[in-house]
């Protein structure tokens, strides 16, 4: 027997077992786990940049939104109308529809996750009612102003909050095999 190994030096151990000793063998291993726990961290970080199945649909339908909604609020000539309006709200109710049908109901009987859907789903309601009732309702301009910039703001706001909220728990709750069953419907 070595000296790095003694067996029974701990009570409780049986005889058999061999203890390893030695501070190489600790430094070594100590480094095997850190290189271990980088890598997983890094695995980590890469999947929350790179999705793949129904959170890479969620996250490209929500892109589209904000893509529309940049161009809306950055065209610095005129306030967007109501005619410019209805596509927004179009595609805020198809991404709405979308995600409801997918990541909401796979994720609604997932306790973790229940949270995260309710207000998801509760927030894009609010939203759609606040477009319709901008593009139904007749208002004095400078208030349909402000109310266009703060709703455009909101629904902005909701999808990077579905960016850090709904697409993570996507990624959390479903298999890789769930995720893409669910995103080729």
């Amino acid at each position: 027997m070595s000296d790095e190994t003694r067996p029974g030096d701990l009570p409780g151990v049986p005889s058999e077992h061999e203890r390893i000793m030695g501070s190489a063998n600790i430094r070594r291993e100590a480094a095997y786990f850190d290189a271990r726990a980088e890598a997983d961290v890094e695995a980590q970080e890469a999947a929350r940049e790179y999705h793949e199945g129904l959170s890479a649909e969620v996250q490209a339908s929500g892109h589209r939104l904000h893509e529309m909604l940049e161009g809306m609020r950055h065209d610095d000539t005129r306030i967007p109308t109501r005619a410019q309006l209805r596509p927004l709200y179009h595609a805020l109710a198809r991404h709405c529809e979308a995600t409801e049908k997918t990541a909401r109901r796979a994720l609604d009987d997932r306790h973790a996750a229940a949270e995260v859907v309710e207000d998801d789903r509760a927030e894009g309601e609010r939203l759609q009612a606040n477009l319709k009732d901008l593009i139904t309702r007749d208002q004095p301009e400078d208030t349909f102003a402000l109310s266009v910039a703060g709703v455009l703001g909101n629904i902005d706001l909701y999808v990077a909050q579905e960016r850090r909220d709904l697409i993570p728990a996507i990624d959390r709750e479903l298999s890789p095999t769930q995720s893409a069953r669910l995103a080729r419907h």
